[in-house]
């Protein structure tokens, strides 16, 4: 049975939503309209829960509302739609990203909570990289040149880890854009811009205009299509310090994927400086330690944090890039020079009590 969220008119309800989101530490709320009522979930930890129904009656003044507040469309049902604003919830700034989607029974919504921290508050440690990947990725970014690629799947960190990797150039004298879809962290001193596909302000569009702008450091929130490859190559190989993130399952997986969008080889071998890949786990509960308690809603999880792959690439792994070694064969030679893979950081993890076995079977094979 599902509880019914107490509510009188769509602005308690809202109120109420957002505060409760706040408390649970969810990222998202989901808003889905049904036959008699519109279901709530939130997005906890990475992972969907169901939080109660409000009043079918309050669902139209509810989407309504939140057009308003996201300056979006009240005239509009039948066609999805974005917005976003800022609110302060619970004595703490959030800058909330919603969608709109028609549906059956009506629109749904899905609200994002961002809080309206500066991405130089965000370090390596709180995300879960050890010391050594720390190391790794400090010494790459003393570098006045070349690509970094964070990888992995959508909802994983990455761009996160991008701004954790600006917030420790953010302390230099240096000239810094970013290119993101949508800007999710204000970073003091940055230049941030927001992509806009309708219009025409589109990865590749945006960094060619970018390289006027006098630039040291410029990341790309994601590299989708064969001309964002070459042109962030091209970026790289003329001076600049490039950032940006892939779509793949492992580290390694994105030099085949580059060549597979158009890159030339000898290109990526000159250009390629650093290779991450992660996931999100649930960490164990620090109150009852994976046991279950009022804390952790008795999941035995409260937050979050990454199991990670750090590659640098050296001189030997460039030249095997250049002369179009098999896959198999870069990744074995990493791992004989001291590369350690995503499954090895997670087994570390579970030892240490970060998380458990369970969770990282999770996260990386189901």
């Amino acid at each position: 049975m599902v509880q019914e969220i107490q509510a009188d008119n769509a602005v308690t309800a809202i109120d109420t939503l957002l505060e409760r989101a706040v408390k649970t530490r969810a990222s998202d709320i989901h808003i889905d309209p049904r036959d008699d009522d519109t279901m709530v979930r939130f997005r906890i930890d990475g992972v969907i829960e169901p939080i109660g129904a409000l009043p079918a009656r309050l669902h139209e003044e509810m989407i309504a509302r939140l057009k308003i507040l996201s300056g979006s469309r009240t005239d509009v049902h039948f066609m999805p739609q974005d917005g976003r604003w800022k609110a302060n919830v619970s004595g703490e700034d959030y800058n909330v990203r919603i969608s709109f989607m028609p549906t059956y029974y009506g629109e749904n919504a899905v609200i994002r909570l961002l809080p309206s921290r500066a991405a130089s508050g965000i370090s390596f440690a709180k995300l879960g990289f050890t010391p050594e990947h720390v190391r790794i990725i400090a010494k790459t970014l003393e570098k006045p040149s070349g690509l970094v690629l964070a990888t992995g799947p959508t909802g994983s960190g990455k761009t996160t880890t991008l701004h954790a990797c600006l917030s420790l150039k953010a302390r230099e004298p240096l000239s810094i854009i970013t290119l993101e879809d949508p800007v999710e962290y204000e970073i003091p001193d940055v230049r941030q811009v927001h992509i806009r596909h309708d219009y025409g302000v589109t990865f590749a569009s945006g960094l060619r205009a970018a390289l006027r702008q006098d630039p040291d450091i410029i990341m790309v929130g994601e590299i989708r299509d064969s001309e964002t490859a070459r042109v962030a190559i091209h970026t790289a190989l003329t001076g600049h310090l490039v950032f940006s993130t892939l779509h793949t399952n492992s580290a390694m997986e994105a030099i085949p994927r580059l060549l597979d969008m158009g890159v030339d080889h000898y290109l990526l071998a000159s250009t390629l400086r650093l290779l991450i890949a992660q996931r999100l786990i649930r960490d164990t509960c620090r109150e009852c330690f994976a046991g279950g308690c009022e804390c952790c809603r008795n999941t035995g999880y409260s937050g979050r944090s990454a199991i990670v792959e750090v590659c640098e690439v050296d001189n030997h792994m460039r030249e095997m890039i250049g002369a179009r070694a098999p896959l198999s064969d870069i990744v074995e030679s990493a791992h004989n020079n001291g590369f350690r893979g995503i499954e090895e950081d997670g087994a570390e993890k579970v030892d240490w009590g970060v998380t458990t076995k369970e969770e990282i079977m999770r996260v990386l094979y189901l």
